[in-house]
């Protein structure tokens, strides 16, 4: 099953339940979601929301989300992200994980290194 994640704040992952649909401002500011496979993410993290706090990783079947996926390269050419093209849905959504952060950065939840 393939699956991608996208990490967002606390606060923002408790009105997605509330609501069942999670729209970033990326999506009015850039048409898209934001989202990363799980390799990728901490990188993204550390550089993205390195003074964030209460961070929420959701791990994504790819195939359940409602909305078009495309991968596009990032502007060093060097990996591909795929990028969801319209609002998360808690369908989509099969597992949520606190996402924390140690001195060294962020650290993908153990369970999440077998995808």
């Amino acid at each position: 099953m393939p699956h991608i994640v996208h990490a967002l704040p606390q606060s923002d992952w408790e009105s997605f339940q509330k609501h069942g649909e999670y729209r970033p401002s990326s999506l009015d500011t850039q048409g898209f979601v934001h989202c990363s496979k799980p390799g990728q993410i901490v990188v993204v993290a550390d550089y993205k929301h390195a003074d964030s706090d209460k961070m929420v990783l959701l791990l994504l079947n790819e195939p359940s989300l409602d909305s078009p996926v495309r991968y596009e390269t990032s502007g060093d050419g060097a990996s591909a992200y795929p990028h969801v093209y319209g609002p998360l849905t808690l369908d989509a959504v099969v597992e949520s994980f606190s996402f924390v952060q140690d001195e060294t950065g962020f650290r993908l939840p153990d369970k999440l290194l077998r995808y």
